[in-house]
């Protein structure tokens, strides 16, 4: 009889390929809009034959990366997007067996792969207004924690963590013997980096994407940063070319480009900004800490997401737990947000 592994086997899984072109996208924390378009022309035209033909380079992405962050090459390794860095942090770092921590809700890959590795899953559930004790969660990392895994900003709550409870987060670790991770993919949304824990405790490693902020989420492309030990050992794992070379060479490019950057950043700020006002004109509740979305509170979030799409536009809505009532609206430009706003009050009133 063919082995078939029981983790794999037992874990399940969701998978939305749905077409999703032709909607104004605000379900999955996506730049709505994406990269200026004579920036992106500007690097299409650096894709020749003879570029395709080879394998992917790494090395002078990851210089780039090191000295924006005032690392070493030695502590930073190329992902292919947030989830290849999770699951390669799962496979070095844990056991079946073993237990992970994190906390409910938050992005459901934890969950995931905490099963396909045989681990058990603790969480530390947010309490009421989206409040959450730090205590509670050091107080969960024991010594058979084999990964503490949370990502700053929180999604989709948008609750930050501060660099104080981070520290005492990192010491605990420390004393368990448990490797943490901290998932900044949205940290330029509202949150100070944690990068530098790595520094002053082992075991520590940061997780970022070019996929929010960056806009670039077809091309797969995030980074790992923590000590030279770890690093060696996640490229250990890898598959030999893990990321593709148009990515790493968007992702080249756009470091270049700090206005560009400034601008991706100041974009979302305004629609936050609009978003927020219109809310509370309307007498809305919502929760915007950090994160590049922003939660509302419906009277029937599926009819509304459902009268959303009926005119062009996504946005996740929940049907239980704490998230139960709301919707997550993905963050863009004014202009997108007076969009979704025009869409929101249609939708509020639908029949459908």
């Amino acid at each position: 009889m063919v082995y078939k592994n029981e983790y794999i086997a037992g874990t399940y899984r969701i998978k939305d390929h749905g077409d999703r072109m032709g909607y104004l996208r605000l379900d999955m924390n996506e730049n709505p809009e994406g990269l200026p378009e004579d920036f992106v022309q500007e690097v299409l035209k650096k894709i020749t034959p003879e570029f395709l033909a080879a394998y992917p380079q790494k090395d002078r992405l990851i210089g780039a990366i090191a000295d924006r962050e005032h690392t070493g090459t030695q502590n930073v390794t190329l992902v292919n997007g947030s989830d290849e860095g999770m699951r390669l942090v799962f496979e070095v770092f844990t056991h079946a067996g073993g237990r992970v921590l994190t906390v409910t809700p938050t992005f459901e890959m934890y969950k995931v792969y905490a099963e396909m590795f045989g681990l058990r899953l603790d969480t530390v559930p947010f309490g009421e207004n989206f409040g959450m004790d730090v205590g509670d969660i050091i107080q969960g990392i024991k010594d058979e924690t084999n990964l503490a895994v949370l990502l700053n900003p929180n999604s989709p709550v948008g609750a930050v963590f501060t660099q104080e409870e981070f520290e005492r987060i990192a010491q605990q670790c420390e004393k368990t013997g448990t490797f943490l991770l901290i998932d900044e993919a949205y940290y330029p949304f509202g949150a100070a980096s944690a990068l530098d824990l790595y520094r002053k405790y082992p075991h520590v490693m940061v997780l970022r994407t070019f996929s929010k902020l960056c806009s670039m989420a077809a091309l797969r492309v995030g980074f790992l940063v923590g000590n030279a030990e770890d690093i060696h050992l996640i490229e250990n794992a890898q598959s030999t070319y893990n990321v593709n070379s148009v990515g790493i060479l968007f992702a080249e490019e756009l470091l270049k480009r700090e206005d560009i950057l400034q601008g991706l950043h100041r974009s979302v700020e305004e629609g936050r900004e609009y978003l927020v006002k219109k809310l509370e004109s309307a007498g809305y509740e919502y929760y915007a800490a950090g994160g590049n979305y922003v939660l509302v509170r419906c009277g029937n979030p599926a009819k509304t997401a459902a009268g959303l799409k009926e005119n062009g536009i996504l946005v996740k809505s929940y049907k239980s737990g704490i998230l139960e009532g709301w919707i997550r609206v993905t963050l863009g430009s004014r202009n997108v947000m007076g969009k979704f706003w025009e869409g929101f009050e249609k939708a509020e009133s639908w029949d459908g």
